[in-house]
């Protein structure tokens, strides 16, 4: 801004100059003639103003080369134009001779523009004149930039009113305040681990930037054959909410979720709805929706959250039998768990909510599951059976489920309202290690069971699919190695602000 003024003096000196001495202008050919003042052999006339051979008149004012001709002030082609600055008080006229008697070196307001200087493209004034002025014609201006109020102005100085202000200010459309620049790169929880996910499914959203393919499946509880309809993603990578309510008739309860989509191997590890006579049961032989879980969106998110309740559980299958899942290690190898849901208040239950296990017709060992417990309380009063029990009979508790010997923290006696539970296995330090809500709550070395896990994926049912638990899932995902603690920090926050209405104690 203070080169731009600078340079504005100078072009009234120029113009002053220039008044007085112009191409052809005031030096004349052969000589000056005045009416009572000195001649000039073959001059030029002027009768109350300098004519000059160049052919510039002014009637009570300086006419410039540039041909522009102001009338009580001098206006420059290219120069400062103003209604009502450079103004001469007697013009460029002389009474008698070459010299005016308000002389062309008067200027009562000097070179003032009411409006200030004006440019096109560039600082534009009120009142300026683009044309005249000392337009700029791509200027310091942008539309979508800072905008000056009211400028560097003057009513009759060398001030503009309405200033050097811009009409957009310094910054580009789209330029560096972010106007039209480009929204943040998405990250799921599995972008966030050095080793990525093994597999991961999600109700509400892509897990990771990669995947853009649907998130679940639904079909019509009272028609099994019918056509089913995939939920996609949004642009956001969020569940598409659009497209349910004509295929459901507006209600929820009448479509069950008929297919988790693998997102890391899509096809090969997707879960579906049980379809097995278990040996405790459920009776789920019946197929189809039998076992389904009605689909659910959650009031707190507006999202879909996976709702189980017995006999509703999900595994993977080919030709209505078990199938172990791909690229997944399993065994005694470094395994990972991520589980984002709800624990559900004062239900006791049998097994793990979301892990790896034995096929459901596979023997009950100890360590051939390991899966996320998220559990309450006791199965009976002597902590009988196969549940997965808590310390006391009024307790909630989390950890990994390894078929009967499970690994569990009592956290206290209510329900945390939403629970991000990371549990996995160490091999290098033959342990478990468990966090709640990024918080870890244990390590135990070495585990309760010799973990020798099968790679099958169950979803609301232990290694043989009896006793279905409850389940409330958002999302979870497997990895192959263990996770570090700035990695489960940094999954935390990634879920946090995915799911901003919700509270994670």
């Amino acid at each position: 801004m203070r080169t731009r003024v600078l340079l504005l003096g100078a072009a009234v000196s120029l113009t002053l100059a220039h008044c007085n001495s112009q191409e052809g202008g005031d030096v004349d050919s052969g000589g000056t003639t005045s009416s009572e003042g000195a001649t000039d052999a073959g001059g030029t006339t002027s009768s109350g103003g300098a004519t000059d051979s160049g052919g510039i008149t002014s009637s009570g004012g300086a006419t410039d080369a540039g041909g522009t001709t102001s009338s009580g002030g001098a206006t420059d082609s290219g120069g400062a134009t103003s209604s009502g600055g450079a103004t001469d008080s007697g013009g460029t006229t002389s009474s008698g001779g070459t010299t005016g008697a308000g002389g062309n070196t008067a200027r009562t307001g000097g070179t003032t523009a009411t409006g200030g200087a004006s440019s096109t493209g560039g600082r534009s004034a009120g009142g300026g004149s683009p044309t005249g002025g000392t337009a700029d014609t791509g200027g310091t201006d942008s539309t979508g930039g800072r905008q000056g109020t009211g400028g560097t102005s003057s009513s009759g100085g060398a001030t503009a009113s309405g200033g050097s202000t811009a009409s957009g200010g310094t910054t580009a459309s789209g330029g560096s305040t972010g106007g039209g620049g480009t929204d943040p790169i998405y990250e799921g929880p599995c972008d966030l681990i050095s080793d990525g996910c093994a597999e991961a499914y999600s109700m509400t959203r892509a897990m990771t930037a990669s995947y853009t393919g649907p998130l679940f499946q639904l079909g019509l509880a009272a028609d099994k054959n019918a056509q089913t309809l995939d939920i996609g993603q949004t642009d956001e990578h969020t569940a598409d909410m659009t497209t349910w309510s004509d295929y459901c008739g507006g209600t929820q309860s009448k479509c069950v979720v008929s297919k988790i989509y693998a997102q890391i191997h899509s096809g090969s590890n997707d879960l579906l709805p049980a379809v097995w006579a278990a040996p405790w049961g459920p009776d789920c032989s019946a197929g189809g929706y039998t076992c389904a879980a009605k689909f659910t969106i959650e009031q707190a998110t507006g999202l879909p959250i996976l709702t189980t309740d017995a006999p509703q559980e999900y595994a993977i299958r080919t030709n209505n039998t078990e199938n172990f899942a791909t690229g997944i290690n399993g065994g005694s190898k470094a395994m990972g768990l991520m589980y984002h849901g709800k624990p559900v208040p004062n239900q006791v239950y049998c097994c793990g909510v979301f892990g790896l296990a034995h096929k459901y017709d596979a023997p009950d060992t100890f360590g051939t599951d390991f899966m996320v417990a998220l559990a309450y309380g006791w199965k009976d009063s002597g902590g009988c059976c196969i549940a997965v029990n808590c310390g006391s009979n009024n307790s909630y508790c989390v950890g990994a489920e390894e078929e009967e010997n499970n690994d569990l923290y009592d956290y206290g006696t209510s329900p945390v309202e939403n629970a991000i539970v990371v549990t996995q296995f160490d091999p290098s330090a033959n342990a478990v290690i468990t966090y709640l809500n990024g918080k870890q709550v244990l390590s135990h070395s070495p585990p309760k069971a010799n973990l020798n896990a099968g790679t099958a994926i169950h979803v609301g049912g232990g290694g043989d699919l009896s006793q279905p638990d409850p389940v409330r899932m958002r999302s979870a995902f497997v990895t192959n190695a263990v996770m570090s603690a700035a990695e489960v920090t940094a999954i935390k926050a990634n879920i946090e602000a995915f799911h901003p209405t919700l509270n994670y104690p």
